[in-house]
């Protein structure tokens, strides 16, 4: 075995040891995620009535939670195949979770959550209550941290990544996770409950949330 599936191994061992199931340790290696995490997530949607949409980390991530910390915000390097990236001043970090849209389920529908600045197009700023609570909530269980907004709700279209062939995805429908292997998969998932689909043909943002 390598070292990464060592490193692999014993958090899954430990994740098991805090409550996580065995298809809570499935979901984690195909995602990336660290499966103790997965289980909270699961948990916390199933909870709160919650849809979370996420991109995945680099599947090596999983070998990396709860050794490293979260890859911040300010971080613009990207992560290389190792699942971990270095900051200008030297820390080494493991990539990290990026929101994409969370939803409120609502009787037969889904209201937006917006986890975003409450000034319109604004990256950095004040959080709704609604969105600081479910992010709280989460972070005071994740082992790797939650470090920003939701993708889906930043309209600066030119700045904003968007979506990309090679990107997968992890759904958490109340306590249910759906993995979603690229763009396509993703947006007939988000038309099958008539969420709002964000991204242009070419993978862009449109600039708008509704």
């Amino acid at each position: 075995m390598s070292i990464g599936e060592i490193l692999a191994d014993q958090r899954e061992n430990t994740a098991a040891r805090m409550g996580a199931s065995a298809e809570d340790i499935r979901t984690a290696r195909d995602s990336g995620f660290d499966p103790q995490d997965v289980m909270t997530i699961r948990q916390v949607t199933a909870a709160r009535a919650v849809l979370l949409v996420f991109r995945c980390p680099n599947l090596a991530a999983r070998s990396l939670h709860g050794l490293l910390p979260a890859k911040t915000a300010v971080t613009t390097a990207k992560s290389g195949s190792s699942g971990a990236v270095t900051s200008p001043s030297g820390l080494l970090m493991v990539s990290d979770y990026d929101i994409m849209s969370a939803w409120r389920q609502e009787g037969a529908r889904f209201r937006k959550i917006p986890i975003t600045a409450a000034a319109p197009g604004a990256k950095y700023g004040a959080w709704l209550p609604e969105a600081r609570d479910l992010v709280r909530e989460l972070n005071r269980r994740l082992v790797t941290k939650i470090q920003h907004g939701a993708q889906d709700d930043w309209l600066d279209a030119e700045r904003n990544r968007g979506v990309k062939p090679e990107d997968l995805f992890l759904a958490f429908r109340m306590g249910v996770p759906e993995l979603l292997s690229g763009p396509a998969a993703l947006e007939r998932f988000y038309r099958q409950d008539r969420l709002f689909w964000p991204y242009l043909p070419n993978g862009k943002h449109c600039g708008r949330t509704a």
